[in-house]
């Protein structure tokens, strides 16, 4: 499999004289979006079975489809625009694609045999493959499964080069995922239980999307750091979010949370704060959004009831904002705002340059509730 970088697509369409897929209304008539300059967030929800879906926020409006499973992250196909993929919480086992269009889900998809997802996924900058993390649950290593964005089968496998990978994201590059190997080994007839603590391993790991080869791969001071959950900018950087196995690590010291890696350096360098705060965290990070163009790595707690955000540049705590029960974090379409939700289906915005709330914008949908993960719709 030979993946193409967005920019090496484009140029290829370019070349034998087709226009790009997110300016041909035509092809997939993307006027329920493109023509409406209003925000369009999506996120996991429910609480029970009979409600678990997915729930979108648009014009200060909510719906749901329903799913029949609690999701967990979401993922859109950057040249097929409609494809909205969200994946069930670990340890999970199905897949449904979402069409925007319509509101409707349009496939499902299941992990290989012994094999299930960890909540994540993203798409290959042509659109054509969807990248999965997964484990195989015989001999409990994380692979990588690539399915095509036609029908959704699965077209190969390769390994994650460590045990547990959560959240993928793909390098501007167009050739390297990295990966969040969390470290920690479960298995779906003991749930969520952790059946390695003694021996975890976590590392962020960059691999080549064609050959399945580790082309690096960095860990963090503390070995029973858990690597959960990144985000990449523009420019290559790297922000992860860490949740510390507290029961295995035998020391009650605080430990950093967050951390960056950017391109060119060879470690990963924690963001520290203040000890009262680090403190307020509960060992827990969730969701990592990264905004390029202010330079700013924001990270939330659920167990700490707290949003705060990094300088990238300088490392040093920018600010912070209590909410409870944050998890849901993502950037607004107009890249002024950070969008949060919460469980009770709260959201706030803030301002992106401030980091001050802009409370005229709180919403509040009491018939949601909103899960870990929230996206917003691209339309570029």
């Amino acid at each position: 499999m030979k993946v193409q970088s967005r920019r090496q697509f484009l140029q290829t369409l370019a070349t034998i004289g087709i226009a790009a897929p997110t300016a041909a209304h035509g092809i997939f008539n993307f006027d329920w979006f493109q023509n409406d300059s209003s925000e369009l967030w999506l996120s996991a929800q429910g609480n029970k079975q009979e409600n678990f879906g997915i729930g979108w926020v648009k014009q200060q409006h909510s719906n749901n489809t329903t799913s029949g499973f609690r999701g967990h992250g979401l993922a859109q196909n950057p040249i097929k625009q409609h494809q909205i993929v969200m994946f069930s919480r670990r340890p999970g086992t199905t897949g449904v694609l979402l069409n925007i269009q319509t509101g409707e889900i349009t496939q499902t998809f299941t992990s290989p045999e012994k094999h299930h997802m960890h909540g994540h996924g993203c798409f290959s900058a042509d659109g054509e493959y969807l990248f999965c993390s997964e484990s195989n649950t015989e001999n409990g290593q994380g692979v990588i499964t690539v399915r095509n964005t036609q029908n959704f089968k699965v077209e190969h496998q390769f390994s994650s080069h460590g045990v547990g990978p959560h959240e993928i994201g793909l390098m501007p590059d167009g050739s390297t995922l990295a990966v969040a190997n969390g470290g920690l080994l479960t298995h779906p007839d003991t749930g969520r239980k952790v059946l390695n603590l003694d021996s975890m391993r976590s590392t962020l790991s960059y691999v080549n999307v064609d050959s399945g080869k580790l082309k690096n791969e960095l860990t963090v001071n503390e070995p029973k750091s858990s690597i959960r959950h990144l985000d990449i900018g523009q420019n290559g950087e790297v922000a992860v979010a860490i949740q510390l196995q507290r029961s295995a690590a035998h020391h009650e010291n605080l430990v950093p949370l967050a951390a960056i890696h950017k391109p060119d350096t060879s470690s990963l360098e924690t963001l520290d704060a203040p000890s009262p705060l680090l403190n307020k965290l509960n060992d827990y990070m969730g969701s990592v959004r990264i905004h390029s163009q202010n330079q700013i790595a924001a990270f939330t707690s659920p167990r700490g009831n707290m949003a705060m955000f990094w300088d990238i540049q300088s490392k040093q705590l920018a600010g912070y904002h209590v909410f409870h029960d944050v998890c849901g974090l993502t950037i607004s379409k107009d890249n002024q705002r950070f969008v949060l939700s919460n469980s009770s289906g709260k959201i706030r915005q803030i301002d992106a340059r401030s980091l001050i709330e802009q409370k005229e914008r709180r919403l509040n949908f009491p018939n949601m509730q909103w899960d870990n993960h929230m996206i917003t719709v691209a339309n570029t």
